[in-house]
């Protein structure tokens, strides 16, 4: 028999993993990055769910795209993807959701700005770093390209995934260890 909880977990996976995929259609074009609602989403169902939860979804989200389902930013799929110059950034997601777990304390909108912020920086700046050595850039020309145009949208994303947690947290009330085993 399926523990409840765990199966009150598959199923948040399931959906957050469709949240994720939709929210990587928005689309902005860059020269090598594109902008998109990715890093929003990962930072939205971070501040919503456990870290069990929040590594299901991601696993989810990479195991698709890995078998051509074009859940990758505009309708992208394939090793090519995630082994390509921007790989990183979808690898970074995973530390981005941890920072902001981690940090995430009684729920309030500022110590939920904190973790996106400082998850979204990471995340970018790990990203930037695999897009440099894929692409044999130098240091600045891989900032300028992966980090540089997404620092103001990042505190914007980062922002608005706050309020839209602390207002989704007050309305539905989710137990953050639904994920977990009980004793």
């Amino acid at each position: 028999m399926v523990d409840r909880k765990r199966l009150r977990g598959l199923i948040w996976s399931a959906e957050l993993v469709i949240f994720l995929a939709l929210c990587s259609q928005v689309v902005i074009p860059l020269p090598l990055v594109p902008l998109t609602g990715q890093t929003f989403a990962v930072g939205l169902l971070a501040s919503l769910v456990d870290y069990r939860i929040a590594n299901w979804t991601l696993i989810g989200y990479i195991l698709l795209g890995l078998i051509g389902i074009p859940v990758f930013a505009s309708g992208t799929s394939g090793v090519g993807i995630l082994f390509g110059p921007t790989g990183g950034f979808i690898f970074a997601f995973f530390v981005q959701a941890w920072i902001v777990i981690g940090l995430r304390r009684k729920n309030t909108v500022p110590y939920l700005i904190v973790g996106n912020l400082i998850g979204a920086l990471v995340q970018l700046v790990l990203g930037t770093i695999w897009l440099k050595f894929f692409n044999q850039m130098a240091w600045p020309a891989a900032f300028i390209a992966g980090t540089i145009p997404f620092l103001i949208p990042a505190v914007i994303k980062a922002v608005l995934a706050s309020v839209v947690a602390r207002a989704v947290l007050v309305k539905i009330k989710i137990p953050l260890n639904m994920g977990q085993r009980s004793e």
